[in-house]
């Protein structure tokens, strides 16, 4: 009975020591551990950065987009009505290529209203290239005096080069507006010649070239 008895508790412990994982064991089981993590976290990473590539992508292309509608809208609403400066000289409806500051700068109509108010709905826009960017400017007001500042906004970055053109009516191209032997109206001082069509180039540094181009149909 005593011998059964050693021999029943001897298989016991037996099978207790059995239960357990050796030293060799756990190792082996964190090194399976760790290389699965960092396969995992290599796919992880690769999700995040592809993620976030895809997002600057679409920022890119709705700020593209949207620069291109602000162009679309201030050139197809083009008005012949001349300003003057904060010099008080007067300034043609259109103009471009005379300031080196502006690629050009022009009145357009189409000013939003929704108040109602007694103003005017003509606008002065101009359009500036500067350190890689092409920023518009806004003036309240047509005439304008040394204290009224435009409202800048950048509407587009990571600009290499933008150029303006026009189409003379005797179909050639010009780099500037008026031309040089444009025709000048006495009473204002300015040309009362508007070009045929403004074609717009942009070269963006990462999409390359985008170029518009608009046939001008002036409102009086």
């Amino acid at each position: 009975m005593s011998r059964a008895r050693n021999n029943t508790m001897a298989c016991t412990r037996h099978l207790t020591k059995q239960q357990g994982f050796t030293l060799l064991e756990l190792l082996m089981a964190s090194i399976i551990f760790a290389i699965m993590a960092v396969m995992a976290y290599g796919g992880l990473n690769s999700v995040i950065s592809n993620s976030q590539s895809s997002k600057k992508a679409l920022q890119r292309l709705q700020q593209i987009q949207q620069s291109v509608s602000v162009l679309n809208r201030d050139f197809r609403q083009l008005v012949s009505r001349p300003i003057r400066d904060e010099y008080g000289n007067t300034q043609a409806s259109l103009t471009a290529g005379n300031n080196i500051d502006t690629l050009i700068e022009f009145t357009r109509g189409g000013r939003v209203n929704p108040a109602g108010l007694l103003r005017s709905t003509l606008l002065r826009v101009a359009y500036q290239f500067d350190d890689d960017k092409l920023i518009r400017l806004q003036w309240p007001q047509l005439d304008r005096s040394q204290e009224l500042q435009p409202k800048k906004t950048t509407l587009i970055d990571k600009l290499e080069d933008a150029s303006i053109r026009f189409l003379a009516a005797n179909g050639e191209w010009q780099e500037q507006w008026p031309p040089l032997n444009a025709t000048t109206d006495a009473t204002s001082n300015t040309t009362t010649a508007y070009p045929l069509a403004i074609e717009i180039t942009l070269l963006l540094k990462d999409w390359g070239e985008i170029k518009r181009l608009y046939q001008i149909d002036v409102q009086s």
